[in-house]
């Protein structure tokens, strides 16, 4: 399909970029107006498209529109919701898992065609600092020139590319360097009232602005769970956490003021800070008016809710607006639990959380990725990031309108995205008690075969059928376009807990009984199975990952799918002795299979990651 623009020069360069994206060619075809206004739509009628767009933004998702039902040759003439100024993504780089420039040049396409004007890189120590050299040494960190050919990439489609640093707490990958233990209060968290402390901040301010255009900057602030209870003890005594807190910020904003910044950072210390619980979402929260004096004047406040605490986001904007600060509303993608994106989980809170923006008049909206212990591919989040538009763009958004989105912008199948989601539970329409009990997935993939720390979740209510069922879903989209090669990943990853989940259900109860004959199959047959199943997921994550991803953090992924192909084998091994009568009886079998809550998630690979949570 060709197309004729009729654009100003300034969309020449995105024009280019997508044709492969949209699939279409520049060239005497079908003509396609711009048009810049206070409307933003578009109109296809008598063989002539229009695009209108109020920002540069707004154009590539209305060219997506557009060029979709010229394929169809379907008129049209729509006009789209402009209730939210901003929508952004932050993506974190930072738990293992690094993108090269390429596949981050990749994403941003993707979220230029669904109307995405903001992007952050969550990096922590993932950027170089000269006079810091164990400042994210062997984590893959981003050089000056890489962090600004991003910028430059977003900036062509007007999306405009935010730094995004820790400046107090998360900062653990660097405090454990000698380099780092004078400016250590905690294991995560650095020591406030010392001056080589914001020596060291000044310098990550001065060194990551320098390669973004913007003057916004993200300086975190978030979690600083245990302030103030390490080395700050030892040499201030006991200090109120508000007091602490509240002096940082006033040295800090003085770094963001001599750079010309203008700050945002995650609003939950202050209401942290404002309880002896720590909780952030509770409805009585009363913040003190010293400490609403006290937040720096032109800060941005985010206020996140990844849906952890339900239908708090009205009372939540309510006190947030009592700051008298702009607010950022912040959503999440539900990625970080496991092998694929919890979609179910992230559209119900986003809708949620977008309605309560409509409705509280919030007009800046962003949701994050944070990839916790790299399991997912990035581009497995391609159906959050598309409805989550959809919601910003239009207050009416059904499934139809979704999935036509969805499948226009990115040329998948709508389907099978949703159908990653079984990874997590049986997806049966159930209302869950909490958010715990959503995400089995994860906690019964990496859960010790012998151990089996879950296996009372499977004792309730057996998965190997539902797993089963879901790898034969999965594999009927198998060969379908681009993005085939996350189906197969996924096709491996549900037939191998078919398999773990089948050993699990049988193992402690055939040992107890006494079946000998079902033990016999598991270490002769099924187990043999296990380990060659995970061995293929271990293999085609590992071509994902140098598809998309620098080499660093991968060491991660072979040491515990490694870990698991040795349990495995030592499951082989005591399940072999014990029928051969070499050995009486088998020790983790013998244990009582006690509840552990979901929470509690310990995986096998503990030790071997040095992986942080948010």
């Amino acid at each position: 399909m060709k197309l004729k623009f009729n654009a100003p020069a300034e969309l020449s360069v995105g024009i280019k970029r997508l044709s492969s994206v949209l699939g279409y060619e520049i060239g005497e075809g079908v003509q396609i107006n711009a048009v810049q206004g206070e409307r933003v739509g578009t109109s296809y009628k008598n063989g002539v498209g229009t695009v209108y767009y109020k920002e540069k933004h707004h154009f590539w998702r209305e060219l997506a529109i557009l060029v979709d039902h010229i394929k169809k040759n379907k008129e049209l003439d729509t006009t789209e919701d402009t209730h939210f100024d901003t929508l952004g993504l932050m993506i974190c780089v930072s738990r293992g898992m690094v993108p090269t420039n390429k596949a981050l040049e990749k994403y941003i396409d993707y979220l230029a065609v669904m109307g995405y004007n903001l992007v952050m890189l969550q990096t922590d120590d993932l950027f170089e600092i000269k006079e810091r050299p164990y400042f994210g040494y062997m984590r893959g960190r981003y050089t000056a020139d890489e962090l600004r050919a991003f910028d430059d990439y977003a900036y062509e489609y007007g999306i405009e590319a935010i730094p995004c640093i820790e400046c107090y707490a998360h900062m653990k990958t660097y405090l454990i360097w000698p380099e780092a233990q004078d400016i250590k209060d905690t294991a995560t968290v650095l020591l406030a009232r010392e001056e080589k402390t914001f020596e060291f901040v000044e310098d990550m301010v001065r060194t990551i602005s320098a390669s973004f255009r913007s003057k916004r900057i993200h300086i975190g602030m978030d979690e600083a769970w245990d302030m103030g209870r390490g080395n700050f003890l030892t040499k201030h005594g006991q200090v109120p956490i508000l007091e602490i807190f509240n002096e940082y910020m006033e040295r800090l904003i003085s770094i963001m003021n001599k750079y010309e910044l203008r700050p945002m950072m995650w609003s939950d210390m202050y209401f942290r800070c404002s309880r002896t619980d720590n909780v952030y979402y509770h409805p009585d929260t009363v913040i003190p008016e010293s400490t609403k004096k006290a937040i720096p004047e032109g800060v941005e406040l985010i206020f996140w809710n990844y849906g952890e605490e339900r239908k708090c986001d009205y009372y939540m904007l309510d006190k947030h607006k009592e700051l008298n600060r702009e607010i950022i509303s912040c959503g999440g993608l539900w990625e970080w639990t496991g092998h694929f994106p919890n979609n179910d989980k992230a559209y119900e809170a986003t809708e949620y959380f977008v309605g309560a923006c409509r409705a509280k008049d919030v007009t800046k909206f962003m949701t994050t990725t944070w990839f916790i212990d790299s399991e997912c591919d990035m581009f497995a989040t391609l159906l959050g990031l598309s409805f989550t538009a959809a919601l910003v763009y239009n207050k009416n958004a059904n499934e139809d309108y979704r999935r036509e989105r969805f499948e226009a912008e990115t040329g998948g199948s709508f389907d099978a995205f949703n159908v990653m989601t079984r990874y997590h539970n049986k997806c049966d329409g159930r209302e869950f008690e909490s958010n715990d009990v959503m995400f089995l997935g994860k906690h019964l993939f990496w859960q010790d075969v012998m151990e089996g720390l879950y296996d009372t979740y499977l004792f309730d209510e057996p998965m190997s059928e539902h797993y089963k069922d879901a790898t034969e879903r999965i594999r009927k989209f198998r060969g379908d376009g681009k993005w085939d090669y996350l189906y197969e990943y996924c096709e491996a990853v549900f037939d191998y807990l078919y398999t773990k989940c089948y050993v699990a259900e049988r193992l402690v109860p055939s040992y107890k009984s006494g079946d000998k004959a079902m033990l016999s199959k598991i270490a002769n047959e099924y187990l043999p199975a296990l380990k060659e199943k995970i061995g293929r997921v271990h293999a085609i994550h590992r071509n994902i990952w140098f598809k998309y991803n620098k080499d660093f953090g991968f060491i991660n992924n072979d040491i515990h799918y490694g870990g698991m192909e040795s349990r495995i084998d030592f499951a082989i091994i005591k399940l072999t002795s014990y029928l051969e009568g070499e050995c009486e009886k088998l020790d983790e079998l013998e244990e009582q299979r006690l509840e552990k809550p979901l929470w509690a998630f310990s995986p096998y690979n503990t030790i071997a990651t040095p992986t942080q949570h948010i």
